[in-house]
């Protein structure tokens, strides 16, 4: 099974994020299709686009775009599944969708995207939150890894890879280098 121009993916587990583990029990936390931060998006390679030239192969883990998975209820209340959807459970994305890939047990960007780790405040305030466009650059193939940077507004997406949230957006989004303090 090949495309012309799509990635074939899998769900690593389950189309849509179970829920949360807590010790040996699992709490289901999902209970419709509605948020999009629900749908899984962890995939695996089962076929790569006929001309594609890259480091991603049949088999390598990646992070895809969330509506690759996802379904929802037309308006005649009718449950579809995403334009996406090929068969079973085989789903089409294009390059573009492709975000991050797992190569040799480590993570990579694909294409033009990068991955941010976003800062917080001080922890000794009551409540530590994020510094508003501003994270440390976790994957990217433009920016330095660990560089400390300003990116625009309403530009980053979250994102859990590994259990660790992160900002995923385009390298041109990233518009400022912070001095090392």
């Amino acid at each position: 099974m090949e495309a012309p121009q799509s990635f074939i993916v899998t769900p690593k587990h389950k189309r849509y994020n179970a829920g949360k583990q807590m010790g040996d029990i699992v709490f289901e936390t999902v209970s419709g299709i509605e948020d999009a931060k629900d749908v899984s998006k962890e995939a695996i390679v089962v076929a790569v686009p006929l001309n594609y030239n890259g480091e991603i192969e049949a088999g390598d883990e990646v992070i895809i775009h969330h509506n690759i998975f996802r379904s929802y209820y037309n308006q005649k209340g009718k449950l579809t599944y995403s334009k996406a959807f090929l068969f079973d459970d085989y789903f089409q994305a294009i390059p573009e969708e492709v975000f991050l890939y797992k190569k040799d047990g480590e993570w990579k960007a694909n294409e033009e995207f990068c991955f941010i780790k976003p800062v917080f405040g001080d922890a000794e305030k009551l409540l530590s939150q994020n510094i508003e466009h501003t994270g440390i650059v976790y994957k990217s193939n433009e920016h330095p890894e660990g560089m400390k940077i300003g990116f625009t507004p309403e530009s980053e997406y979250e994102v859990w890879v590994d259990d660790v949230m992160y900002y995923r957006m385009r390298n041109v989004d990233v518009c400022i280098y912070y001095e090392e303090e």
